[in-house]
């Protein structure tokens, strides 16, 4: 964990929270629709399936493979210019959701799409746990 983390954090809402709650436990929590089985990815506030507000939170595998991705290697957002290159990858998770994260531990011309991919955890501040993914070994 960084104490001198300075890029911008997600804002948790009512509905999200125990997702952010779930990262720090390192689990990857999706929030799944009691009336029909929707899984959102990120969690609203209703399913965009039914509209139904009843919902569970399941814990996902945090396993899938790469849909897309795409490398920046100038012009980032200034909080994320020292981070240059850096890949951002869509990620279809074995629960059927498809998740956008960053992908660590792996050189960018290794990335390809259909690469498996497992989610780590990223504490980067004592309230703060991200969710990025690395090539399953």
């Amino acid at each position: 964990m960084s104490s001198d983390y300075n890029k911008p954090l997600p804002q948790p809402q009512k509905w999200s929270q125990e997702f952010w709650n779930g990262t720090k436990e390192n689990r990857l929590l999706l929030k799944k629709c009691k009336e029909c089985g929707h899984i959102d990815s990120p969690p609203y506030m209703y399913c965009t399936e039914c509209m139904s507000t009843e919902s569970e939170w399941v814990e996902s595998a945090g396993k899938g493979i790469i849909y897309s991705f795409s490398t920046t290697y100038l012009g980032a957002p200034p909080a994320f210019i020292k981070d240059q290159p850096y890949t951002l990858i869509f990620v279809d998770l074995e629960e059927g959701i498809r998740m956008l994260s960053r992908i660590v531990d792996c050189e960018l011309t290794d990335v390809r799409i259909g690469m498996k991919v497992e989610a780590v955890f990223d504490a980067v501040t004592e309230d703060t746990t991200l969710v990025m993914f690395r090539p399953v070994k």
